[in-house]
């Protein structure tokens, strides 16, 4: 009876640690978004100096640079920096950004100015 006791308390325990855990993650990921800037950048050695600058940004988590479409998107804590820093902070690195959105009722992309 005891042995069956302890199982069930330590189900119960491993569940209420699951849930506490799981809460967390969406505590974590209601901080984060993303954006999509159109960035002048054309050859690797651009790349490779966006890449060894912005990473250490403040706030920023991830990012993706492609040559091709000329673009970056950034993934970034909206508690630590926003869209705005992150245009000033390619902007001082000689790369003027406009933010990239989705036109959502056509399903096309829409360049659009940063608001200031």
């Amino acid at each position: 009876m005891k042995t069956i006791q302890l199982i069930s308390i330590a189900l119960l325990s491993a569940l209420l640690m699951f849930s506490g855990s799981a809460s967390a993650q969406d505590k974590k990921d209601s901080k984060e978004s993303e954006v999509l800037f159109s960035v002048p950048i054309d050859c690797p050695s651009c790349q490779k100096k966006l890449e060894s600058k912005l990473p250490y940004e403040k706030g920023v988590k991830d990012m993706k640079i492609d040559l091709e479409k000329q673009t970056i998107w950034f993934l970034y804590r909206t508690d630590k920096t926003n869209k705005e820093t992150l245009v000033k902070a390619l902007d001082k690195l000689g790369y003027p950004a406009v933010e990239v959105k989705k036109d959502v009722e056509k399903g096309k992309g829409k360049t659009t100015e940063g608001k200031k």
